[in-house]
């Protein structure tokens, strides 16, 4: 049987072994090294992975918001409209129809009177200055009127003056029609034996007089 003999001395095997175990070290150290290089470089590329999500989120965030900014210019012509709406339906509330209430007083005016003076009273100034149906002792209309008008002329005849206020009667938009005052002031003179008389009186208004304008609008 033979046997191995070991010639090389111990001091030989002692500096192999540390250069083994210093080989050994190293390649651990370059195992991680590569491994710490792969980590760095995937998570490198998630990083630039995140950065590119978020900046087409902030892309798309900054398009948003330019449609926005768009959207509530059209969000404040709405709250101007309704704003200016709602002002008008304010102060057009009791607004009369004076075009159609001038032509129904025109189209009934008998031959022997004409105006001299016209006030008329509606909405926020109805009431303002008293007229003959607000002072007479005797209220002629229940409801309560949208509007007056007080009439001054002056007539030919007094029957003139009853078919002024027969004929008021008669238009739907007016509830009331009440004299104030009539009477002859001026003789006639022999050259033209015709006499003048001054009149007053005062109609008011029915709720159909009113225009409505802008009343049925949506704000």
């Amino acid at each position: 049987m033979m046997r191995r003999v070991d010639l090389v001395p111990a001091s030989y095997r002692e500096r192999r072994r540390q250069r083994q175990t210093l080989f050994g070290i190293v390649a651990v150290g370059v195992v991680l090294a590569v491994l710490l290089f792969g980590w760095w470089f995937l998570l490198g590329q998630q990083i630039n992975d995140k950065e590119e999500e978020l900046a087409s989120v902030r892309a798309a965030n900054a398009r948003l918001q330019e449609d926005i900014n768009e959207l509530q210019r059209f969000a404040d012509l709405e709250a101007e409209v309704q704003a200016k709406v709602a002002a008008l339906q304010t102060v057009m509330v009791g607004d009369v129809n004076w075009p159609k209430v001038l032509t129904e007083v025109a189209v009934v005016v008998p031959g022997e009177i004409w105006f001299e003076q016209m006030a008329g009273s509606a909405g926020t100034t109805e009431g303002a200055t008293p007229v003959g149906t607000e002072t007479a002792p005797v209220r002629i209309a229940s409801d309560t009127p949208v509007g007056r008008v007080t009439f001054t002329g002056r007539t030919l005849t007094m029957p003139g003056v009853a078919k002024w206020l027969i004929r008021q009667m008669s238009v739907k938009d007016f509830q009331a029609v009440w004299l104030n005052s009539a009477a002859f002031t001026e003789a006639g003179s022999e050259a033209t034996a015709v006499a003048v008389g001054d009149w007053e009186s005062t109609i008011e208004l029915d709720s159909t007089a009113l225009s409505n304008r802008f009343q049925q609008l949506t704000p």
